[in-house]
């Protein structure tokens, strides 16, 4: 059993065909989607041509059909949000508004955005870049065809064009992309609609998700596309109830399943499923596109100073990467260099810049840390509304694949293991299941996840004695090197140890009972203490500063190894410590995060410069150097009072 999923990525375009049976992948073809912007005549302005599109579709899937005929059904996903205006015939009459586009957000004649009109109007919050936006800001500055009739996304044109067909038919993941869907109505809230001054005549028709379009002229049948969030969810999640997914592509994205609607979440999106329940989706703008940034900036600057033309920059970035491990040094980058959703006139910043951290490794670092910093702020107000925690982090998109730290710092950032899918095209795998499923080859949707191939699992490799692999460029990369003074360091033997604030430090659960602590403390030689509430579950763990085998880590700092006067001033922008509790200077709480830092005497950087402290013998003076750093953290259950 064989089917097809095509991806229109912004950026790619990918065909494959799916095994059922094998759960795997038997052919994939991957091309750059040379579509540009060059229709384009405003900054603010992000379209591409549907007919070249089509052609790179149509030769991808001839491709695959040549070397599988046997085919069963051809699914279909893309970039959401964005339209293309379509005739009587089903041909374009337009070119594609994409979901980057701007035109949403320009002020009208009432310094209303064409987005916030339309909300306020609507009774649905719209954002720039959504179909309905899109199309508002165009009828209302005469940008409409006149021979359109409707419009639909590109993946929906695509099928159109596929199977001859010429009413555009969209699903309700690909429907709610453009706004003003009913969650209770599984369709377009066509009332509303009209109230806001739109013909919903205009509209798309709702179908059910993987319903049958038309047939292609070899008979192959081609059915309705998913929303690429969704298909990326349903092609990397074999468990959805306990399982986090974060897509980072050129944009990015972090999905949870939630079996039921139930209103919104401040900062997320409502998203429907295939075959029932609501994607709850924090969508990032920039994604990607933040280290891409970084990229440009680098190249920019060695191409200013040396004359030449860098021929790959990234593998510089991965050199600064390992120079300085893991390491932003209090460094912030903020990645909103496009917007959000709801702020597209936010952008981007970068702050905590002191004297010794403003190096390019460091900078680097912390591009990669905010772009996860971002996706977790969406996790922190889901953990919020989750009866039972989650269990497991699935990463999809490519710049996940193609950057072990940006893994790294998620794993640290959100306590969680990351695996990898072995398919490199998540949202193509769930295009071909969506298909199996409207074949009716696999029951239910919810089914789907027992077709998805294995998962790589993300290990920290520290502890690997191996070359540094240099990419073809590697004498141009060492001349630079040489050239700014950087070196290659020592590779790091650390266990680490997470520590997640409120829950969990390393194997120790809190809300785990007194026999499940000793199970989870036999890999773990180090000293603990646990304390159980009435029912006897744990309420409050803490670990002693394990030795120098160990890294305890809660996001990118080092809760041992840093000292406690920067570890504080970090945590405290963070969450404010409690400036009542009795011993600050020795003991740390942060009630509102459930952390607790403690040491058995304080020591200042000025208390080290006294002549008392030099008068010290040299043994004594290492001995009291270690109250520079914290000797024991702590979890507790958050607002939960802690006696001294």
């Amino acid at each position: 059993m064989k089917f097809i999923g095509i991806d229109i990525g912004t950026t790619t375009i990918t065909g494959l065909v799916y095994d059922l049976e094998r759960k795997t992948i038997l052919h994939s073809n991957t091309a750059d989607n040379l579509v540009s912007s060059h229709l384009s005549s405003e900054e603010w302005e992000r379209q591409q041509d549907p007919d070249e599109i089509f052609l790179q579709v149509e030769d991808i899937l001839n491709n695959l059909i040549a070397w599988e005929p046997e085919v069963l059904g051809i699914g279909l996903t893309g970039q959401m949000h964005g339209i293309v205006y379509v005739d009587l015939k089903g041909k374009h009459v337009s070119p594609l508004y994409t979901w980057q586009d701007g035109r949403g957000s320009l002020a009208m004649e009432d310094s209303h955005s064409y987005a916030d009109y339309l909300s306020e109007h609507s009774g649905y919050t719209v954002a720039p870049g959504y179909g309905l936006v899109t199309h508002f800001y165009n009828l209302r500055n005469g940008l409409v065809p006149a021979s359109a009739v409707s419009f639909c996304t590109i993946a929906d044109y695509v099928a159109l064009r596929l199977t001859g067909t010429v009413v555009p038919l969209i699903d309700p993941t690909q429907a709610a992309g453009m706004g003003c869907y009913n969650f209770e109505l599984n369709d377009f809230d066509k009332v509303a609609i009209a109230a806001a001054g739109l013909d919903p005549a205009m509209l798309p028709k709702v179908v059910p998700s993987g319903a049958v379009i038309g047939l292609t002229n070899q008979g192959i049948p081609v059915h309705a596309s998913l929303g690429d969030n969704q298909a990326s969810f349903l092609g990397s999640v074999p468990h959805p109830e306990e399982t986090v997914l974060m897509n980072i592509g050129t944009g990015s994205q972090l999905s949870v399943l939630l079996p039921e609607y139930s209103g919104t979440v401040r900062g997320m999106e409502v998203r429907p499923y295939p075959g029932g329940g609501v994607l709850m989706v924090g969508a990032a703008l920039s994604g990607g596109k933040s280290y891409a940034l970084l990229e440009s900036f680098f190249r920019q600057l060695i191409r200013s100073y040396t004359g030449e033309e860098p021929t790959d920059v990234y593998s510089l970035m991965d050199q600064l990467l390992r120079i300085e491990p893991n390491e932003a040094r209090g460094l912030r980058v903020s990645p909103r260099f496009l917007g959000t959703r709801t702020d597209p006139d936010v952008r981007g910043t970068v702050k905590g810049i002191t004297l010794d951290n403003f190096t390019p490794g460091s900078l680097t670092h912390a591009f990669l840390q905010g772009m996860i910093d971002e996706l977790y702020a969406f996790f922190r107000v889901l953990e919020e509304k989750m009866v039972k925690p989650f269990k497991l982090l699935i990463g999809s998109g490519n710049a996940l694949r193609a950057n072990p730290e940006l893994c790294t710092k998620a794993q640290i950032t959100f306590g969680l293991p990351l695996k990898l899918s072995d398919a490199p095209e998540e949202a193509a795998v769930g295009a071909a299941l969506c298909a199996a499923v409207g074949s009716g080859q696999i029951a239910s949707f919810r089914e789907a996840g027992q077709f998805i191939s294995s998962y790589r699992t993300v290990e920290n490799n520290d502890d690997e004695e191996e070359e540094l692999q240099l990419p073809p460029s590697a004498e141009k990369i060492n001349e630079l090197m040489r050239k700014y003074s950087l070196s290659y360091p020592q590779k790091a033997t650390l266990e680490q140890i997470i520590v997640q604030p409120g829950q969990a430090i390393g194997p120790f659960r809190l809300g785990m009972t007194e026999a499940e602590i000793g199970i989870s403390a036999r890999n773990y030689p180090m000293h603990y203490n646990v304390e159980y509430d009435e029912a006897g579950l744990a309420s409050f763990i803490e670990i002693a500063e394990p030795g120098e085998e160990w890294s305890c880590r809660y996001r990118d700092m080092d809760l041992f190894r840093t000292t406690a006067k920067k570890l504080i001033a970090d945590l405290d922008q963070e969450s404010p410590y409690d400036r009542k509790y009795a011993e600050t200077g020795c003991t740390y709480l942060f009630s509102s995060l459930g952390l607790t830092l403690w040491r058995s005497s304080e020591l200042t950087e000025e208390e080290m410069c006294s002549e008392e402290f030099k008068a010290l013998p040299a043994d004594i003076q290492e001995d009291e150097l270690r109250h520079l750093y914290f000797e024991a953290v702590a979890v507790m259950r958050i607002k939960e009072n802690i006696k001294p």
